[in-house]
């Protein structure tokens, strides 16, 4: 039993601009409408400390791990829970789109039946802010690519020349003959 409260937005801008802003953790109390602080170092295994305003519900702090990080693909956050209560993941995920697009979710992921519970009764709140967030997210990497736009995504520059394959010799097993004429 799990619940995922998600929310997706297309940015036009590379994928690369998209990524810096949100690497730069400290600084998304600056442009972020819901984060109040916001304390990381981008690495395996280091505490994440947020303390985030959801209208309707007020502040709550998050003390979490990245547990996983790919650059330019995607920064996962455990929240770490007694095991009674479930687990949380907190997500954000990057897709290059094309050279100057990118989609950007971020999401939480409630496991388990009282952490489920707790997502169901939050989860409009939760919701809302996170679209606050991704909107915010949106204007400052567009802002920040409209300032720049000769930049391009390194991710999905082709190579200039495409090396050709090499000349594989025929396997041995191919030549073997089994019955009757070999064939040539």
């Amino acid at each position: 039993m799990s619940l995922k409260i998600e929310h997706r937005v297309g940015i036009a801008a590379p994928i690369d601009d998209v990524y810096d802003i949100i690497a730069d953790i400290a600084a998304w109390p600056e442009w972020s409408p819901i984060h109040k602080k916001a304390e990381a170092v981008l690495r395996f295994g280091a505490s994440i400390h947020l303390e985030e305003y959801y209208e309707g519900l007020g502040t709550w702090e998050t003390d979490g791990i990245i547990a996983d990080w790919t650059p330019l693909s995607h920064i996962h956050v455990t929240v770490p829970k007694p095991f009674y209560a479930g687990k949380l993941i907190r997500y954000f995920e990057f897709d290059a789109l094309s050279e100057a697009g990118t989609s950007f979710s971020l999401g939480a992921l409630f496991d388990g039946y009282l952490s489920e519970r707790e997502g169901r009764a939050y989860r409009r709140f939760i919701r809302t802010g996170f679209e606050a967030f991704s909107e915010a997210l949106k204007a400052k990497a567009e802002a920040s690519f409209a300032a720049h736009p000769d930049r391009i995504a390194s991710i999905i520059a082709k190579p200039d020349e495409v090396p050709k394959p090499r000349h594989k010799s025929p396997q041995k097993w191919l030549q073997t003959q089994f019955w009757g004429k070999k064939n040539k």
